[in-house]
Parts: structure tokens; sequence; C-alpha cells
């Protein structure tokens, strides 16, 4: 079979019309132009159409339907509805989110509990919320009620009652009528357009199931009927109407490359929906039988060369003729004969491993009898299975000739199809299906639990489609095996687990380590009701209580304590002594280039995680958006020994909820925790326990000549002995750090300084501003490193680091004495201690510019903005390096403290009194302006050309704390935060003050705000009538119950044009309570001990 299609998704809409073959015999021009009239899509003018924008009627019978056919449509069409479903959580092979498909009413018995009829595709198996739009745009709610365990049809649950506009009617079934030539209208959503008719002609009744390509789910032991109606997205679960008016099959699929569409047969629809119809208070499970077995429909000529013998094909022909004198209309042989004949038998295809069919039968086995009686369908078979679970049943088969009579037991189809689930450190787990030990070949005896989505804890180490086999040595094969087993394990601790996938040719056993999270995600298990209609019971789960960590001073060897300028001077002499001894594993690697030794005690790999969702501060490029985790690597540079403290980059740590991990010496890795993101610079302070650590001989970066080694190892005496200015054409020593920890060095030329100007990002993200950075004339290599003066002495000339530009990154360097008044404004002064505690560093404030500059040469200057020769003159004598470049404001920042003083195109000359030229000398002078500069409570005189007028006015200085979210709140789906900086400094729309009004990029996939289409960025500015300015406002609306009893909340939305939107969200507090996170801040413990993120459900 070619691959199909599952006409499902709008992004899956077919082809558009295509000629034919039959074309060719047309004879005349006329009767072609005729074919094509015949061929478009017409309006059939219905006399309850609706005046007020109601749904449009086409059709492709012609403009002119015969009167048959509108009085059928006419009276079919308020059955029919368009379904919206959301999976509220990935399952099986479904990811969650929302798509759209058709039902049909086809029960009214009690009209409170009314059934719909679908797919099974359309429904799924796992977890949803249904809603169903009527003929007069009615949209009521549908609840899933049966879905078969094999077959592609399930049943919906609705109240008709509340129907108020829409009559309520079903569509009778009738699966006799599905016969070869039979004129059919399959009414439905194709391509998600409500509403389409599309005629066909049956062209055949006795197809094998068609394969899908794109899940594990495949039906099976069942006919399906082909025709050429060319449906596509949407248009799953429409009925195929004949002319009485009847539904004779469900439209289920189609092929990816050609008209033809397969209906679904209602032999096995009709079975359980009168079971239903009978059993109105009992569990809607209706009997479904398996052997584990497939078959397929082949014709004789097949089977012959399988070994069928003419005998037994004479006496297979004799009894369908005794059956069909029997009972002229017998439905047991309507699919396998035509005209009288029958055309073929079952035959075996294939089973699952480890089981007792396959010890029984074999491939190629042609099936004769079931239970004593003539089997010659898939309708005689299924309803032998659906009579016998749980008892033997006996086949006849022929095996090459010889007849065989074998005995299996029917086992239950429904307990094969997962339903409870259990939700892990973000990932959702459950039993593994039939369907995917169909597709896979794996022995459903075993058990096992498949990941639907891996999420946080497991994402790093299992794929989707895995199937883990045992957790800590213990077998798993249900979903409580695997519940119980989590539950022992605590909050933080590591845990091997046993797995395999089998979506590779590869199925050898694999291990892996995770960590259990229970933070963010607690530890839960959803059990499954199947009553009517079907429900999920969320049930908590209490994780072990952690172990007492053990002291990092049990058992660690003692290491003297050095001064670091004597360790730097000994490093050679180290080397010396170790070529010939075995290495130590308390110290660093030992290396022959003595650059390298002096520098690796400065430098750890910074490796993060965090999951997709909760990403809130960054862009992701498109390999991380495709994932549930993302996870990045970094260079850290030690800071502060007693401290722990690290520096790194906004790249590798972009916001504070992340989980980080450094790693020392390629031996040691501990866990740190992000204690500040710089507003404006890509700098991050990372603190850990120093005690972790003290094993090894690590040492904070001095940004200060290196002293020559001698007895006392002086330092020097004063800060002007730093590091002087990068030159372009300079050769140093370039050591870079890579991903797998290892240390490597190259000879590099300095190629150029200069201000650059990073591109924005889109959604706004941070970005570097008001940075010189630093370029190399050589490629570069690995995660980042330092810029270094050869040697055991050398100087430390720069810093590299990976910058964020919106999807994308790029290496470029800090120089060391930028780097230093970036930090000493922090407390931490190049070579000394930290003067403040990481809990203080947390809090800290930091000056910021409300503007950005880029370059203007003097030439430009005085060319194009009328600069004096006098005020060149003065800019240029004031530059250290010798450039002839001055600073043009580029943007000012929204709400800012220079918005409305500054504006953009001035040229500066002059800040606090003096000419500056570098962006940090505009940050110095600001920071250095005493409290009563220029007589204006602390203002500070700028001198700017504008429009070839010097002008002067007072600036205020402006502080910025550590960047980056530090609470967030989902509502309905909605990951909310306070507004980015970085809308600010684009200029996007600000609400009031910069930093307020509640901005949301992600959306839950499966959430009510994905269902009911909110679309991000944006802003959520007010939930029905109270504005919701920051996150405290809103959660005092929500804990004071004034959306207690709302069952639909009116949000408005703003997007980052400033344009408003409305739309209606029906709260949904079992799969999506409102959830609070926050980082606490609390004193004591060491390397930012006391910062811990709590995660709070708060009660609707």
């Amino acid at each position: 079979l070619k691959p199909v299609k599952r006409p499902l998704a709008m992004a899956d809409a077919g082809a558009g019309d295509s000629d034919s073959e039959a074309d060719a015999e047309l004879a005349s021009p006329l009767a072609k132009r005729a074919r094509a009239e015949a061929l478009s899509i017409g309006k059939i003018a219905s006399p309850s159409a609706n005046s007020d924008g109601g749904p449009t009627w086409t059709t492709a019978v012609g403009t002119s339907p015969e009167k048959e056919w509108a009085a059928v449509i006419q009276h079919v069409k308020t059955a029919i509805v368009a379904i919206r479903v959301t999976a509220v959580r990935p399952f099986e092979d479904s990811s969650a989110g929302v798509w759209h498909g058709t039902g049909f009413v086809v029960c009214l018995d009690n009209p409170r509990e009314a059934l719909i009829l679908t797919n099974r595709h359309i429904i799924s198996t796992g977890p949803i919320r249904a809603f169903a739009t009527f003929d007069e745009h009615e949209e009521l709610p549908a609840f899933p009620v049966y879905r078969d365990p094999v077959h592609d049809f399930g049943l919906l649950q609705f109240d008709a009652t509340q129907l108020r506009f829409t009559p309520a009617t079903l569509i009778r079934l009738d699966p006799g009528g599905l016969i070869v030539g039979a004129e059919v209208l399959v009414i439905g959503n194709d391509n998600a357009e409500k509403i389409q008719i599309l005629p066909a002609t049956i062209a055949r009744v006795d197809r094998n199931s068609p394969e899908y390509d794109d899940g594990n789910y495949q039906d099976e032991n069942t006919f399906y009927a082909g025709a050429g109606s060319n449906t596509s997205g949407g248009s799953s679960g429409s009925p195929v109407i004949d002319r009485s008016g009847a539904c004779i099959a469900l439209n289920a699929g189609g092929a990816s490359e050609a008209a033809s569409a397969y209906y679904f047969p209602l032999d096995r629809a009709v079975y359980v929906l009168n079971w239903l119809r009978k059993n109105r208070t009992a569990v809607p499970l209706p009997p479904r039988g398996t052997v584990l077995t497939k078959f397929l429909f082949q014709p004789f000529d097949m089977i012959r060369r399988l070994g069928f013998t003419e005998e037994q094909e004479s006496l297979a022909l004799a009894t369908i003729s005794r059956s069909a004198e029997a009972s002229k209309q017998d439905p047991d042989v309507r699919a396998a004969k035509a005209d009288g004949r029958l055309k073929g038998l079952l035959v075996v295809e294939s089973f699952l491993p480890e089981t007792e069919a396959g010890e029984k039968l074999r491939p190629g086995d042609v099936l004769l009898e079931v239970a004593g009686k003539p089997c010659l369908d898939f309708i005689s078979l299924e309803d032998s299975l659906d009579r016998s679970v749980g008892t033997a049943l006996s086949l006849r088969v022929s095996r090459a000739g010889e007849l065989l009579d074998i005995s299996l037991d029917v086992q239950n189809l429904h307990s094969l199809i997962p339903h409870d689930f259990v939700e892990c450190a973000g990932g959702v787990f459950h039993l593994v299906s039939y369907h995917t030990c169909k597709r896979f070949h794996i022995p459903v005896s075993q058990g096992g639990i498949f990941v639907a989505q891996s999420g946080f804890g497991f994402g790093l180490e299992l794929p989707y489609h895995a199937v883990i086999t045992s957790v800590r040595d213990r077998r798993v094969k249900s979903v409580s095996d695997f519940e119980s087993i989590l539950a022992g394990v605590a909050d933080g601790e590591t845990f091997d687990v046993s797995w395999f996938n089998p979506t590779t040719n590869e199925r050898r056993q694999k291990r892996s380590s995770v960590r259990m999270e229970c933070t963010l995600w607690p530890l839960r298990v959803w059990r499954f009701a199947s009553e009517r209609p079907n429900t999920w019971r969320r049930e908590a789960l209490v994780a072990a209580t952690p172990s007492a960590p053990k002291s990092v001073q049990d058992g660690a060897p003692e290491i003297q304590a050095k001064a670091p300028a004597c360790v730097e001077a000994e490093a050679p002499a180290a080397d010396a002594k170790q070529k010939d001894a075995v290495q130590d594993l308390t110290g660093y690697p030992p290396s022959r280039d003595p650059t390298i030794a002096r520098v690796q005690p400065m430098l750890c790999t910074v490796t993060t995680r965090v999951a997709h969702e909760y990403a809130t501060d960054f862009l992701q490029s498109d390999e991380e958006r495709n994932s549930t985790l993302i996870r990045r690597h970094g260079v850290g540079l030690v800071v502060d020994v007693e401290q722990g403290l690290v520096l790194t980059d906004r790249y590798a740590v972009p916001q504070p909820l992340m989980h980080v991990e450094l790693t020392f010496a390629q031996i040691l890795t501990i866990e740190a925790v992000c204690l500040f993101v710089h507003p404006q610079h890509n700098l991050v302070l990372l603190g850990y326990n120093s005690e972790a650590v003290r094993e090894l001989p690590v040492r904070a970066v001095d940004f200060r000549p290196m002293p020559t080694a001698g007895p006392t190892c002086p330092a020097p005496a004063t800060d002007e002995e730093s590091s002087e200015e990068l030159s372009i054409g300079e050769v140093l020593t370039f050591v870079s750090l890579h991903g797998d920890h290892r240390l490597s060095a190259k000879k590099v030329t300095v190629g150029s300084v200069y201000l650059k100007a990073w591109a924005f990002a889109e959604p706004p993200a941070y970005r570097e501003r008001n940075m010189e950075i630093c370029n190399l004339n050589d490629t570069l290599q690995g995660l980042g490193g330092l810029l270094v003066e050869p040697g055991p002495t050398g100087r430390t000339r720069a810093w590299f680091a990976q910058f964020p530009a919106g999807k994308k990154h790029y290496i470029a360097g800090v120089a060391m004495p930028l780097l230093a008044g970036l930090l000493s404004v922090l407390g931490l002064s190049p070579g000394r201690k930290s003067t403040l505690p990481p809990t203080v560093l947390a809090t800290a404030t930091v000056p910021a510019l409300d503007c950005e500059f880029e370059e203007l040469s003097v030439a430009k200057a005085r060319r194009y903005h009328g600069m004096s020769l006098e005020n060149a003159q003065e800019l240029v004598a004031g530059g250290s390096d010798g450039r002839r470049q001055v600073l043009m404001l580029s943007r000012v920042t929204a709400g800012g403290e220079m918005d409305g003083k500054l504006m953009e195109g001035d040229v500066v000359l002059r800040v606090n009194g003096r000419a500056v030229t570098r962006p940090q000398e505009v940050e110095q002078a600001m920071d250095k302006a005493p409290a009563d500069a220029g007589g204006a409570g602390g203002a500070v005189p700028w001198t700017v050309l504008r429009s070839r007028q010097q002008v002067e006015m007072l600036v205020r200085p402006s502080s910025r704390s550590s960047d980056g979210t530090e609470r967030l709140l989902v509502f309905n789906g909605l990951v909310l935060r306070p507004t980015l900086r970085a809308v600010a400094e684009r200029g996007g729309p600000v609400l009031h003050l910069p930093g307020e009004g509640l901005y949301f990029w992600y959306i839950f996939p499966g959430s009510p705000a994905d269902t009911f289409g909110v679309q991000g960025p944006g802003w959520l500015v007010q939930v029905n009538d109270e504005p919701t300015q920051n996150i405290a406002q809103l959660l005092v609306a929500i804990q004071s119950g004034k959306f207690r009893e709302c069952q639909w909340l009116r949000c408005r939305t703003m997007d980052s044009e400033g344009r408003p939107t409305v739309r209606a969200l029906q709260p949904d507090p079992l799969f999506w309570p409102t959830v609070e996170l926050v980082r606490h801040h609390e004193q004591g413990g060491s390397g930012g001990a006391g910062l811990r993120w709590a995660r709070i459900e708060h009660d609707a």
C-alpha cells in the first residue's frame, strides 16, 4: 500500500481538484465543459438558511442539485457537528494541542445523554476536552463515553436539551447500505471549513484497513470502503450519506497523493451503540475480544499460492452459496462477496511475539472456521471474538493445504489500551499500548512504561517513544509498579532507569541516570474512570523525604592552602614532578603547556537546563523549540574562591529559573544557583558551595599583572597596575574550554575592538548594548575562555563568552579593564574577597543607562551633525586608544530616566563636564556623580549636539536590580511574567511603568488559552472587570473568589503592536489550575544556598 494520511489536522489539507483519466474519453469540447461544470462547487439554497452569517453549504454535485439530494441535505445537516478537540496531555502518539474533526448525532433516546459518532483518532484515548458546534452555530461541550480499542470510531456525549436554535435530530445508521456503486455525499468540515459537501461513488467495500504513516495507531481486522471523494483535514468523522438520508459508513482517512478516501464500515459501531443503549447504567465497555493476531483479506489467487487446495476452495465457495440461499442479506457475508461470488478468505498476517497465537499460528494460515462456523470475513470473526472474551475459541485453518484445529484464549482488548498515566518531573508516562506493541513487534506480556513526553527530568536521557523496563533495578510492568517505585525517590535524588527505543532498529537495553524533580512538577497519578462520561481523577504521590546530604568534609583529602600567585609560580615545578607519577585526581589534569596549567584553575564548565515551558526570558533555537528540555553549556570564570562565585554569560544562564551545574577539573560536578543577572550586559554571577571544591586548588582570576614568584609572593599595591588596553594586531594566547571539559590553547591575533550594534530579537529578548567587544583574526573553537599573555606569569587580557543574538549566539571578548569596572560595582574587586555575601548580591543594584549608543566617526559628526573643530579636538584628545570615534544615541529606553530628555540622533559631547567617547566612560561619569550634582538632587549635566546646536540638560542616574524572572504565574495555560526590559528598550508598547503588565509568549498546548485561540506574545490586560497590571493584583482577584462561579472568563489581551483583543476562556481547574512559581530569598548558607524556588497552587 502507498502511504496514506488521516485527514485530521487543518495543516493536512488536501490538494486541489485534478482531472481523472476519464477525461481522455470525452469526445467533444462540449462534453468536457459539461463535466468541468459538474465538478465545480456550487451553493445550495436552503429554506432555513441564515441571513446573519450562517453556515454556507457547498456541494460538488453541480450548481443545480437534484431535489432528492437537496431534501436529504436539509434533513441531515442539523445532526452534523464540527468538533474541536483539545488534548490536555500528551498521550500515546498524540501530542497535547487542539485539532478539528466532524461528528454526527446517532442517539437521542435520552436527550441529556445524546451521543455523537466520530473517529477514534479524533477523540484519541487520552484526556481531552471537546466542543461540538451545531448547524446554528451553537457550541456545546461534549464528553467521551467510548473509544474503541482497535477500530477508528468513538462516541461523545452531549446534552441536547441545551440546544436553543438547532433542532435535535439524528442520522440513522445503515451498515447494509454500503455496497459498490452507491452514490453518496460526504458531509463534514473538510479542511476545517464549515461545512463542505463532497460527492462520491462507492468503488469497493473489501479493502483491507489503510496503513497510516503518522503514528502508532493502526486499524486492523476490518474492511474499509474506498471512493474518490478527495476529503482532507477536518473531515474525519464525517457521515457518508446515501440517497435515503442514512449513514452507511464513517469517513476515516485518505491517500496523501490521490483523491482516494477510505470509509469505515459501521457494523462494530452499531454493535457498540446498541450495547450502550441497553446498558445505560453499566460501565460503557462493551466486550471486545482479540487473539493478538492481525488478519488480512486475500483473494483466492493469492491464497492458492500459499498452498490452499482446489478442494478447499470449492468447499468454501459451496459454503457461501448455502449461506446466501439461507439469508439473502446475511451481514456476515455481505462484504466478502459481490454478485454472489466469494472473492477470498482471511489470512494470518502477523501476531504479537511471545503469545499463544505466536506458538500455534503461522503467517499465511488461511482461516476457515471460528467456533465451528464458517468464517468468511471480518464481521463474523469479530462477532465470535466479542462473544468469547475470557474463554477459549476454536479456529480451523489451512496451513499449506493441511487442515488444523487450534484453540486460542480470547483476551479483553480494553485491558490492552492504556488510560491511567503518571506525571513526573514534567513528563507523561503510561502503559505500553497494544498498538505500540503491534507496530514495533514488542511482547505485550512484558509490559513496560511508554514515554509520551520525557519532560524536564527524563528529557536529557530518554527520547519520546522510549519504553521503560525497570527503575532502580526493579522491573516495571504496569503503572502501579512505576508509581510505587517513584514514590520512594526523594526530590533531587538521582536514580537509574533501564529503557529501549522501539523506533530504532536497535533494541538493546540502555541505562540512564535520571534526577527526580518534584519542586516545580509534583509527582502525581491520573486514574481513569470509565463511567459515563469518561473522566480522570488526580492523585498526588508523596515523594520520599530527602536524606541528609553527606558533608563534603567527610573523607576529603586535605590540601595545603597557598596564595594564588604562588600556586601559579610553582606550576612548572609541579608539572615536572608529575611527569612520571600517577595522575592525582585531587588536582587539575597535568599539562606541559604552562599557560594552560596557569589558566585552568580559574575556569569551570557551566551546564544549565530548563523546561521549554518555563523558558520565559530568552529565545530558543529551532532545535530547542522542538524539545521539551533546553540544555546549554558555557564557560565559568572563578572570581571569588572563598564566597564561591563564578562569572558566566547570559547565553549559558539566560534566566534565574535554571538548573545549573559546575564542573571543575573534569572530575567534580556540583550544583550552583543564579545570584545576579546583569540588567544590561552579558554577565551572570553564580554561587556554589565553596566547601564542595576545597580539595581542588581552585583559583580566582586576577585582573592585575602577575607578580614575580618569590618567597612572600607580594601582591601589587594599587589598582592602577591593571591590564592595559588591547591593541589591534597584538599576538596573544587564547585558552578555550570545550563542551567535554577539555582545554586547548592557540596563538591568536587581536583583530578589532569596537562597539557592536546587536540586532533586535523578535519577540523581544535580551540583547547586549553599550559594551565594547573584541574579535580575533582567528577561528575560535569551544565555548569561550581567556585571552592571556603566554607563559606561567602572563597577564589575563580578555574574557571570551557567548553573546546571545536572538535564536543564535556568537563568541566575543570583553577586555579585562572593562570587566573589572563592571564587577567592582558589585563589590568584586580584582584579586580581593567580595564585600557582599551571595544572598545580598541577589538583591544588589547596578547603574544603568536608559539609552543605547552607536559609534560615529568624527568626520561624519563634523560633516552631517555640525560638530565644531574645538569639540572634535576635545573628544579626540580624551580618547585613550587613539580611535577617532564619538557616541551617538541610537535608541532611548521608553519610560526610563532619559526618555523625554535625550533624543535619538543626539551626539554626546560631555557628561558631568567630562568629554566621553566610550560607553564605559559614560557609565563611570553617571556612577561617580555626587548626590547633589548640578544642584538638581543627583541629576548629571549632559551636553549633546542636536540639530547642529549644543544642548545642555540634566539627566538623573538610574539603577537596575538583577534581571530575569523570579516570579511566574500559570493562568489557564498562559505563562505570565512581568514585562521584559527588552520590550521597553526596543520601544514597544509600554503600559504605565517599565516592568508592569503581565507579559506572556508561551502558551501550554492543550490549555484553555490554547483551545480558545489566545495568541502570543502579548499582555494580559484584564480578566472580566479586573485589571491585571501585575501578578499580585491577579492573585488577589483569584483568591477573593471573583472568578470562582464564572463559567467563562473574558480575557482582554494586547499584542506587541498595542492592538487589543478579547477571548472568552472556559477554566479547567482539574488539568489547568492556577500555579505560581516564585523564588524565595533567605539569609544564610554559602554560594546562594538561601535562594529557593517554590510552587504554589492557588484554588480559584
